[in-house]
């Protein structure tokens, strides 16, 4: 047999095998699902966990430099709590097989994740939806308050208020045959202007209130004092940061890669830019002036609105709620900190807490008829307006008792010195940071000071000048008297 035959043969028997052999290995392993809802879902999680870096860009540029470290660790330390006791106890009791509407009661530990629909993403999804609604307190409560304060308030947020409130809103996300008392109801709140922000809003209020305001921010006639806002550049990209993962915020709320997702996301752009353009005019004839922080607070509370019914909403309807978020946002953060004398550092309470609910409401009136869980546009805004109050009651309430509580066992503040020196130093022994902080006071002491003294001189060298000039006019005219013809 020639040569040529021999190795045709051989690798003949080679294919054989190799056909053989991927056979078996297709028949013993299981198929690969491949399915483009839980991708979606994963990628837009990853979006909302990019929302982090924009919080504490936000909180940092809004605060005095010498806390800016304290904000960025106590950001950082929040959601690493958030998501370890929304894994142990929070998702359960969020999303768990309900009792009587009111608490969940199973998926401790993420047990049995695997057999709901889309598994670990959904469990994955709601873990960074729990950070966010953790992440909100700490703004409120910047500059003044204790490390433990934030982690002991976490753990509060993330076991009892927001997943108890949570599941009943939410409660028939996870087990379709089963949903809580206020998703019985017929409340709407599609990714989360109150069942995320506004609880989150509420228990800033509540912090914010027992920790009380810096010092300094008010004067004894009760007039505000402008502090922080250090660095806009930093809290414009935080912004922008926060912005870009609300399209996750709410495009991933669909749970399914869905066709409906483009209006989502555009419906969340345009309420954003209405209210930052609404925000920028009411602020510009308020004060005669255009104030950064204001613009930045518009856009976001647009954001927030909007969040409840951007999959309901016709672009129009997201027009108009832009345009009541960039309105209320700044009424309201001029009510908490002119009339309540509430020192809120970025704008917590008005951007999540208010717009939260003023969106939730908003959207009974503003989305079709055919979309509305009831079809009776007043009875829905009734549901919604009872939403809104239960999770106001509910969550400033509970953590109210917990921080007056609190700060009776153990102080929630840091000292008076503390304080006056910045956190970063009291709380990190960042001594460059103090080094500069008392450098810079210095030199403002000393600008001052020569201010005053080229003020002083100045003065004195005017004086100098009018005298003079009077002793040469004089001569001039008694030149002109004694010499008409000027000889």
């Amino acid at each position: 047999m020639p040569k040529r035959m021999h190795l045709l043969i051989i690798l003949s028997l080679l294919q054989v095998c190799w056909l053989a052999g991927s056979a078996y290995a297709q028949a013993a392993s299981p198929p690969v699902e491949r399915n483009p809802d839980i991708i979606w879902v994963i990628v837009a999680a990853c979006m909302v966990f990019f929302m982090q870096v924009g919080f504490t860009a936000l909180e940092a540029g809004f605060a005095q430099a010498k806390n800016a470290i304290s904000i960025a660790l106590k950001n950082f330390v929040v959601y690493l709590i958030a998501s370890i006791v929304y894994f142990l106890v929070g998702f359960a009791l969020m999303f768990g097989d309900s009792e009587v509407g009111l608490v969940g009661a199973s998926h401790f530990f993420f047990t049995d994740v695997n057999n709901i629909p889309l598994g670990f993403a959904f469990a994955f999804f709601q873990v960074v939806f729990a950070g966010t609604a953790a992440t909100i307190v700490t703004g409120a409560m910047a500059e003044r308050t204790r490390m433990l304060t934030h982690i002991w308030s976490t753990v509060l947020v993330m076991c009892v208020i927001y997943p108890i409130f949570g599941h009943w809103a939410w409660g028939h996300l996870c087990h379709h045959d089963q949903a809580g008392w206020l998703g019985k109801m017929g409340f709407i709140d599609f990714a989360g202007s109150t069942v995320v922000h506004s609880v989150g809003g509420w228990v800033a209020l509540a912090g914010a209130l027992v920790v009380g305001p810096r010092i300094g921010r008010y004067n004894k006639d009760g007039t505000v004092n402008r502090m922080g806002l250090h660095n806009i550049p930093l809290a414009t990209v935080g912004t922008f940061f926060l912005w870009f993962g609300w399209f996750g915020f709410n495009g991933g709320s669909m749970l399914k890669a869905d066709a409906k997702i483009a209006l989502v996301i555009t419906n969340t752009n345009i309420a954003a830019a209405v209210a930052g353009c609404t925000a920028f005019l009411f602020s510009w004839v308020k004060n005669r002036r255009l104030d950064a922080g204001d613009v930045l607070l518009g856009a976001l509370g647009g954001l927030v609105a909007v969040t409840a019914g951007s999959n309901r909403l016709d672009p129009w309807g997201a027009c108009v709620v832009g345009i009541l978020a960039g309105v209320l946002v700044l009424l309201a953060k001029d009510f908490f900190e002119k009339v309540l004398k509430i020192d809120d550092p970025v704008g917590a309470i008005p951007v999540h807490g208010v717009c939260g609910a003023v969106g939730t409401i908003a959207l009974a009136l503003f989305c079709p008829v055919s979309t509305l869980t009831n079809g009776d546009r007043l009875l829905q805004v009734g549901i919604q307006f009872l939403g809104v109050t239960v999770a106001f009651a509910w969550a400033f309430g509970l953590s109210m008792l917990f921080f007056w509580v609190g700060n009776k066992v153990a102080r929630l503040r840091v000292g008076q010195e503390e304080e006056i020196k910045g956190l970063n130093v009291a709380e990190y022994e960042d001594t460059a940071s103090w080094l500069n902080f008392t450098r810079i006071s210095r030199l403002q002491d000393l600008n001052t000071l020569l201010e005053q003294k080229v003020g002083e001189r100045t003065s004195e060298l005017l004086r100098t000048k009018n005298y003079t000039q009077s002793i040469i006019d004089s001569l001039q005219d008694f030149l002109v008297v004694t010499d008409p013809q000027g000889k």
